[in-house]
């Protein structure tokens, strides 16, 4: 982990909250590499006493992750959505942004890495439309088939690059942080929950007193009850990031447009019962598509291949009407039995890929 400031001489705090310091509750289980998916959400973000109406916050994030055996590199650019209503009006306001950094993206082994920024941006016209700009490109790589718009990242992150490394930008806090499966011997597992970078000592701040109520963060009553739910303070004078890791054992698979292209065609095809076509070219290409995704755990990919494959066969047989489901839907049936001829093309698929 790493803390950069504008006075590295002194130590700032970095800490992920326990789960029994989080209201509501929450499912805390660790990640498993090849078995569920990742979003990575920046919750709060606050910077102490700042004159709105000439700085405002802008936090700068940038996530890796291996994905399909390479590291990925996504920028991400977070503003405030109420630029125009910022001023000394409402100084000390904490931006409750609670947006995804990422689209939920398949975690398949290695090092997931956050390096974030707090600035301090000068609040001029030229600027606010610039960091507009930007920010409408950054919304566009937070969608689950990255694949698609993979190519925006690095022109998107130059961009944001030379917007902060200009004069208008002052750092005010970075953080850097890398998480990895639990068992890898590393402190920092990859689990759900909430951490926070706070521009202040230790001496300052009692670790103890910090905790999560509604997605805010807060000073309140230490131990493992629930007192804090009612006595907490807003954390105020000094700057934060709060982040949020979530986690789904289920991609967004209506999502994924060329997987469920695919799918919606193969219902058609088996419906008009044009059954050599599917058979010889469209599972095929299925099969295929599903195994080299970049999008889909690799703990899926067999599963999704096995009940498309039994479903298009069972549609087969019974009425089409009756069978009509979505990907979404078929994804969360029990697993059927894999029948010989779909272990011979798994074992085929595994062969040449």
């Amino acid at each position: 982990m790493t803390l950069i400031t504008k006075d590295n001489s002194r130590k700032y705090i970095s800490y992920f909250l326990p789960e029994y310091r989080v209201y509501p509750e929450y499912d805390a289980t660790p990640f498993t590499a090849g078995n569920s998916y990742c979003r990575l959400y920046l919750v709060e973000m606050y910077l102490g006493r700042i004159l709105f109406d000439k700085r405002y916050p802008v936090v700068h994030a940038k996530i890796e992750y291996e994905r399909g055996g390479k590291k990925t590199v996504v920028p991400y650019l977070a503003k405030p959505d109420y630029m125009q209503e910022l001023s000394q009006k409402n100084l000390d306001r904490v931006i409750q942004y609670n947006y995804p950094l990422t689209e939920l993206f398949p975690f398949n082994g290695g090092l997931v890495t956050l390096d974030a920024r707090l600035l301090s941006m000068e609040a001029s016209d030229v600027i606010k439309q610039f960091i507009k700009i930007i920010g409408r490109f950054s919304d566009l790589l937070v969608v689950p088939e990255l694949s698609s718009v993979i190519k925006l990242a690095q022109p998107l992150y130059e961009g944001i690059e030379e917007l902060t490394g200009s004069g208008y930008a002052n750092l005010e806090l970075g953080y850097r942080q890398s998480f990895e499966e639990v068992g890898n011997g590393g402190a920092n597992s990859l689990k759900p929950g909430y951490f926070v970078a706070i521009l202040a000592e230790e001496k300052d701040i009692n670790y103890e007193q910090l905790c999560i109520v509604n997605d805010s963060l807060r000073l309140g009553s230490p131990g493992k009850g629930t007192a804090f739910i009612k006595d907490s303070k807003p954390v105020e004078k000094y700057s934060y990031m709060l982040f949020r890791l979530g986690k789904s054992k289920q991609q967004r698979w209506e999502k994924l447009p060329k997987i469920n292209g695919l799918f919606q065609k193969a219902k058609k095809i088996t419906a008009q019962r044009d059954y050599e076509y599917l058979k010889r070219y469209l599972l095929p290409t299925i099969e295929e598509e599903i195994w080299l995704s970049e999008d889909i755990a690799e703990g899926d990919r067999q599963n999704m291949i096995i009940r498309i494959k039994d479903y298009l066969k069972k549609m087969g047989l019974q009425s089409y009407n009756n069978q009509d489901i979505s990907l979404s839907t078929l994804m969360e049936r029990p697993l059927p039995e894999m029948d010989t001829e779909t272990e011979a093309d798994l074992k085929a698929l595994k062969d040449i890929w």
